[in-house]
């Protein structure tokens, strides 16, 4: 069975990948070591995971001036998450490093996405100018 929820799309495009959920807003400058992809940051809920190809979800976004550049790097170096969906509006350097690197970015879901999300389940998210829809395998 698969599940759809709607989104307010940020950054287009459309990707797929296994559900990473964080509990924790990521911050792309300091959590994440860029030349593996993994979560060093102190997040209980994805310590040590890497973030290559996942569709992330998190509360919210963490930025800062340069954290376009970590997640442009992340990609660069093969470690890039797939998509990215945030509870709120993401940071604005995030949403920045997400488009030169292109990966979709939705926000503000519908509905409450946390009872549907297992992680490692299969999830794609299409989005298209404001709209995105995300689609989780349950």
């Amino acid at each position: 069975m698969t599940r759809r929820i709607a989104l307010r799309g940020i950054v287009e495009g459309s990707a797929r990948g296994p559900i990473l959920p964080s509990r924790e807003a990521i911050s792309f400058l300091g959590d994440v070591d860029i030349r593996s992809g993994r979560v060093v940051g102190d997040l209980p809920s994805v310590r040590g995971r890497s973030l290559a190809g996942v569709v992330l979800v998190m509360p919210y976004t963490r930025g800062s001036a340069g954290a376009w550049r970590f997640l442009h790097q992340l990609f660069r170096h093969g470690n890039a998450p797939a998509a990215i969906v945030s509870g709120t509006l993401p940071d604005p350097s995030v949403v920045q490093g997400a488009i030169l690197s292109g990966i979709p970015v939705a926000c503000d879901p519908a509905e409450d996405p946390w009872p549907l999300l297992r992680d490692g389940a299969a999830a794609s998210l299409v989005v298209v100018e404001d709209r995105a829809v995300l689609e989780i395998g349950t």
